[in-house]
């Protein structure tokens, strides 16, 4: 009897301790894997565990991995716990950290939103002069969507810190906002104290959100705000906002612990200085100036060639409508002596027959050509070339070949030709 107990207890001790075994190297084994804690961590950060998830992020840091792409993330998502905090210079160094992490990975999207997300701390802290610096930096590391919606955002939050609320209605749109822009332009005009615009934007939000802090902003809001609300509606957001405020409360200390273990657990090697900042910033604002002065200078070279074209142009007309008013053509143009026929069209017409040899015509294509774009008529073109009008047509088609268009276009081909 006492014999059979021992074996039938041998059988759950035998199996606790396989059960331990095999946890102990599924412990290791995910304490070595930087990609498995990164994942773990985040899903502890969205089940509401901000400790662990922290402690998850520092292991996957000091897990020793090399992978850029990877730590970025990780320090992006302990800075936003420190942003959930409120304690917007620890995030702001932790943000400098994933950013460096971005770039050394090539990735110019995730460097951007890492440099917004700065701006964004620097708001929050009402420094909105390096907040918009950093704005237009990240701009220029990404200029297209989706980060424009961000960046417009951002600066919204500046205006907003910084107590300047028209702002904040100027860059937030009631259009596809998100709800964060909905919940700006809420307590902009709450502050503004235009009242139905307010409860508007608050009532527009609060049924697509589940965010605490929004949601504590939104009943205050309405309750203050809203002048249409009856007494027991009033009430019952006085009370569901005494139950947001209870667990954010709760939130916000467990966030703070989590931000204290990161003070203590981990010291960042690199970040961005204040003197990075203001190198990065100078160097993008310094690229900036440059394009705008690469593009000025072009619109003026393109206005000057504009200009030059339209002053060719109308010396070419005038001197077109003067060769054609003159009663002895045939003499001013030397038709038998075609040098001096080539000699006096340049001077005339923008050097025409040197171009148009360069194109490999004879001489009766030459003439051929300034006859027509002169503008004379074949008739007229015949007579003075001592052939039929028919012939003019046949050879008028087969000099328009050579340059490579029709009859009907080879006036215009001569006109820009003559132009340039």
């Amino acid at each position: 009897m006492h014999s059979s107990e021992k074996s039938s207890n041998f059988v759950p001790d035998l199996r606790n301790t396989m059960f331990t075994f095999l946890s102990i190297i599924l412990s290791v084994l995910l304490q070595s894997n930087p990609v498995a804690l990164y994942e773990e961590g985040k899903t502890l950060r969205e089940e509401g565990k901000p400790v662990e998830a922290m402690q998850v992020f520092i292991q996957a840091v000091q897990s020793g991995t090399d992978d850029e792409m990877l730590l970025g993330r990780v320090y992006s998502n302990m800075a936003n716990m420190c942003r959930q905090a409120n304690d917007h210079e620890t995030a702001f160094d932790v943000y400098s950290v994933s950013a460096l992490h971005f770039q050394k990975a090539g990735d110019s999207l995730s460097y951007a939103y890492a440099l917004n997300n700065m701006a964004w701390e620097q708001a929050a802290m009402v420094h909105k002069d390096s907040a918009l610096l950093l704005i237009d930096y990240a701009v220029h590391c990404y200029p297209l969507p989706p980060l424009t919606d961000k960046i417009m955002e951002t600066r919204a939050a500046a205006c907003f810190f910084a107590k300047e609320y028209d702002s904040v209605l100027y860059y937030t749109s009631p259009l596809n906002a998100s709800d964060y822009q909905l919940m700006l332009r809420a307590q902009a005009h709450s502050f503004l104290h235009t009242d139905d615009s307010a409860a508007y934007y608050a009532r527009l939000l609060l049924p697509r959100t589940t965010n605490l802090f929004y949601l504590d902003d939104l009943y205050y809001i309405l309750t203050h705000n809203d002048l249409s609300a009856d007494k027991e509606t009033l009430r019952s957001l006085s009370s569901q906002r005494a139950d947001v405020q209870k667990a954010i409360k709760e939130r916000h200390g467990e966030l703070t612990k989590a931000v204290e273990i990161l003070k203590q657990g981990w010291t960042p090697e690199e970040h961005f200085s204040p003197w990075m900042i203001i190198l990065f910033i100078a160097l993008g604002t310094g690229i900036l100036v440059w394009g705008a002065f690469i593009a000025n200078r072009q619109r003026l070279l393109r206005t000057e060639e504009k200009q030059f074209k339209q002053t060719r142009q109308l010396d070419l007309s005038q001197n077109i409508r003067l060769l054609r008013e003159t009663k002895d053509l045939r003499n001013e143009l030397a038709w038998d002596d075609f040098t001096a026929f080539c000699a006096q069209s340049d001077k005339r017409l923008n050097a025409i027959t040197t171009k148009l040899q360069a194109f490999g015509l004879n001489e009766q294509d030459v003439r051929i050509c300034v006859l027509v774009l002169i503008g004379l008529s074949h008739k007229e073109t015949a007579e003075i070339l001592n052939c039929s009008p028919k012939s003019i047509g046949k050879l008028k088609d087969l000099t328009a070949k050579k340059l490579g268009v029709s009859g009907g276009q080879l006036q215009e081909k001569l006109l820009k030709t003559a132009i340039l």
